[in-house]
């Protein structure tokens, strides 16, 4: 039996719901600065580049700047968490290089199976921060089986917008109430929430690296919580 049969679509935050972001930096900047001389933690260099980026967000949310996609906002970030570290010797090539690693990202151990379960029942849809051709390298790189890809290039903002949202229902052509925001971020789903999406709050507490894990939502604060897409695919009937 189908739980929540009148959902239609589930959208999914991409970046540390789908993807370790984290595992796939740090490997990247190894690959590229460990042959350079360079040793240094690794999860700490990803984190670094990490939280300029979320900062980076507001000033167009806000109107206080021009939209710009994920893909400029990570190689303008990137100078700072080089500078934080103290390496200075990179050349634009290899930045750029390095910059594009966000496109190489590997899913959760459980992402692609547990999405080609609900797949086989409803649409799966990014609804990301990162722009569409972004997301769509990540999915043919990594075989993340998307329905479609509605990245923040569409409505030129970024989550937690309203406009994001909204886009989905407008886009997907489905009532809001028929579709299911997918995220490991409370606020991401407390904003799909406040524009009338259901909500499944997945728990990954290794996005951040060890001892930063956040603790479980309140039980009865989104319509789901699950430790993985398998266990969502199950709650879903899938």
């Amino acid at each position: 039996m189908t739980s929540f049969p009148e959902i239609r679509a589930l959208t999914f935050d991409v970046f540390g719901t789908v993807v370790d972001w984290r595992g796939g930096i740090a490997r990247e900047a190894e690959a590229m600065l460990a042959p350079k001389g360079f040793t240094l933690d690794w999860g700490a260099f990803a984190n670094a580049w990490r939280r300029p980026i979320l900062a980076a967000m507001a000033p167009v949310r806000s109107a206080e700047r021009s939209y710009v996609t994920m893909d400029a906002l990570h190689r303008e970030t990137l100078d700072l968490a080089l500078g934080e570290f103290h390496i200075a010797t990179l050349d634009e090539t290899d930045k750029h290089r390095l910059a594009m690693g966000w496109r190489r990202l590997d899913p959760w151990p459980d992402t692609i199976a547990g999405m080609n379960l609900m797949k086989a029942q409803r649409a799966v849809v990014a609804l990301s921060n990162g722009n569409i051709a972004l997301v769509l390298s990540m999915a043919k790189r990594a075989g993340i089986p998307w329905d479609t890809i509605l990245g923040a290039d569409l409505v030129r903002t970024y989550k937690p917008d309203a406009a994001i949202y909204d886009s989905a229902s407008r886009l997907l052509d489905l009532a809001p109430s028929e579709i299911m925001m997918v995220a490991c971020h409370p606020g991401d789903l407390n904003a799909a929430k406040s524009r009338g999406l259901r909500t499944a709050y997945v728990h990954r507490p290794l996005e951040w690296g060890e001892g930063t894990e956040r603790p479980l939502p309140e039980t009865g604060e989104f319509d789901v919580i699950v430790h993985s897409f398998t266990e969502l695919a199950e709650t879903l009937g899938a």
